[in-house]
């Protein structure tokens, strides 16, 4: 006979508090529950259920006398005329008689539900991977307190929490304006419609860091996240010149690669370098399936030590000093159109040309 399988598919995801003085916790789920059952959303409903006072609403609503029924529905048809101008499902509903209103509410109140934000949409850029955001649907109208690393994490992929959606742009899934509030849960999953593939996979506390490597990718264009263009329509193209992750904005001259602008490029054993006033950038061509997590780049003020999978591609003393905070790594598609490029930035402490990019120890 076949004996059962004893290890469970987990997967991670985070609960990210209200509460700044609390740590961003790990925590796990099992994958068989696929997209219909999903442990995460199941969870996460659970959770804003239980914090909210819809339990108490419920109980409420069932013991209500007939002349507190009465009032309930008279102050339901009040809010509902107040909202009829922005809304034409309103003026259906405050047609409506005191039962059919008050079984709304209920439904409404009483059953555990949860606002989900998409922080990226699959891409090919991003390799199929969506990121999403469980928060209470009723966040505002509770007055939950402003959660700045949720925020964080949504405007770090590029979304606009500060204007207000208009009817006509309402996205489901859109940042809401004015950011999260209320605790959060995110999770990402590999979401590849095409292959038919949908399958929970970890979000880590580290990935929740709005300076982790995926956020970059997410502002790019076609990588998934809030930005204009960044959606599948945008396409994967390839991107030389890396969002900054102190300043949005790149110099036209860091966008082009630096070739060719009189401050020198050329290659070095396995790689190829180019500089501007601003950054040096060094290319290693790398296997197409390398990915970000089997990349380490140590940078230092004078010194640099790249790593992929275990060998050492170049360590040495760098040719100037660095901004460590303004050095940055991708994987990128090789700008000939063979393959995968590692691509590592590094930031310029003082906007001089280098004599040379690096050298052994």
């Amino acid at each position: 006979g076949h004996r059962s399988i004893l290890t469970m598919a987990m997967f991670k995801y985070v609960f990210i508090p209200a509460d700044d003085s609390k740590p961003i916790e790990v925590r796990e789920g099992d994958k068989s529950g696929g997209l219909s059952s999903d442990v995460l959303s199941k969870s996460a409903k659970d959770y804003f259920y239980a914090t909210s006072d819809k339990g108490a609403r419920a109980a409420a609503l069932n013991n209500a006398t007939p002349e507190q029924r009465k009032m309930l529905a008279n102050q339901l048809r009040e809010e509902v005329r107040a909202a009829s101008s922005s809304s034409p499902y309103a003026s259906q509903m405050a047609a409506l008689d005191d039962d059919a209103l008050i079984s709304i509410m209920k439904t409404q109140h009483t059953s555990a539900t949860c606002e989900i934000t998409a922080i990226t949409v699959p891409t090919p850029m991003n390799n199929q991977r969506a990121v999403s955001m469980y928060t209470a649907d009723d966040a505002r109208t509770q007055e939950l307190p402003y959660n700045r690393r949720a925020t964080e994490l949504l405007v770090a992929c590029g979304h606009n929490i500060t204007s207000q959606p208009t009817p006509h742009t309402m996205s489901i899934g859109a940042a809401p304006p004015g950011g999260i509030c209320g605790d959060a849960f995110v999770g990402r999953c590999h979401d590849n419609e095409t292959a038919d593939i949908w399958e929970r996979v970890d979000f880590t506390v580290e990935d929740a860091n709005p300076r982790a490597e995926w956020c970059d990718i997410a502002r790019k264009q076609g990588g998934g996240g809030g930005a204009p263009g960044s959606g599948s329509g945008g396409g994967a193209r390839s991107l030389s010149g890396l969002m900054n992750q102190n300043n949005a904005a790149i110099s036209a001259g860091a966008a082009s690669g630096g070739v060719g602008n009189g401050l020198g490029d050329g290659s070095g054993d396995g790689y190829t370098w180019s500089q501007n006033e601003e950054e040096v950038e060094l290319r290693f061509p790398v296997s197409p399936g390398t990915k970000a997590k089997y990349v380490k780049v140590n940078f230092g003020r004078t010194k640099l030590k790249v790593v992929v999978a275990g060998q050492t591609l170049l360590s040495g003393c760098l040719g100037g000093t660095v901004e460590v905070d303004d050095s940055t790594f991708t994987i990128e598609d090789a700008s000939n159109g063979k393959g995968k490029e590692l691509c590592v930035t590094l930031g310029k402490k003082e906007g001089n040309t280098w004599p040379f990019v690096i050298r052994d120890e």
